[in-house]
Formats: C-alpha cells, structure tokens, sequence
C-alpha cells in the first residue's frame, strides 16, 4: 500500500465536518483502495452520495489527491487530526 502524505491543513479550503470524514472513510472501505478515482469518477458524472458530491464543489479534485484520511480512533470515530 502507498504510504499517504497529507496535505498541510493551511490548504485545505475548508476544515471537513466528522459526518464529512466519516462518509469519506465508508466509502473508502466499500471502495478499497482505487477509492479515489471512483469518487473522481462519481463526481464527474454527478452520481456520489450528496455528502460526498458536496466535497467537490468545496474542495474539489486537487484537493481529493493530496487528501489523507486521518486515523480512526480506538472507538473507530475519525481523529481530529490529519495523518
């Protein structure tokens, strides 16, 4: 597996929301490990969960490339911090 590097968090647009992060981790999860290019794939032809789709009108492709999900806590909910 490719090791992820975060994007710094000054870049982000906008900070995500918890239930932002958390349908980005389902959909990871479903999706396995070309999760991104579906996603890509999904928003171009405007066909993503709304959640989702939301994130490319506020952060968009160059954002989703550089993205790292953070690491899940011990109760499985998203960290506040990127990893």
């Amino acid at each position: 597996m490719t090791a992820c590097t975060p994007t710094p968090a000054s870049d982000d647009p906008l900070p995500l929301m918890r239930s932002q992060i958390e349908a980005l981790r389902r959909y990871a999860h479903t999706h396995g490990r070309g999760w991104k290019s579906r996603l890509r794939t999904e928003w171009s032809d405007a066909t993503a969960d709304l959640l989702l789709y939301r994130l490319r009108n506020t952060h968009g492709h160059a954002w989703l490339d550089g993205y790292c999900l953070p690491p899940a806590t011990p109760d499985g909910s998203p960290s506040d911090q990127h990893a």
